[in-house]
């Protein structure tokens, strides 16, 4: 399945809570939310260890909703 069609999942982890305010620090200083660093990062770590192909991409934006359907279609 290509990244673009793979949805993202909610999931909760307990996490130490200096990891989660410096999480959210580093996001900052690099100009991105915390969780599309964690995302970044995480998918880094995963190619480096040998779970993931080394050219798997990330998925893309989603922000603003399904961008699939277009206003020619809609009318």
């Amino acid at each position: 399945m290509p990244a673009a069609a793979m949805p993202r999942k909610n999931r909760t982890f307990r996490i130490d809570e200096r990891l989660i305010d410096g999480l959210a620090k580093v996001a900052r200083l690099k100009n991105m939310s915390a969780n599309k660093y964690m995302e970044d990062l995480l998918l880094k770590i995963c190619k480096e260890e040998g779970v993931l192909p080394a050219d798997a991409l990330p998925l893309g934006e989603t922000r603003g909703g399904d961008r699939t359907n277009t206003d020619e279609a809609a009318s």
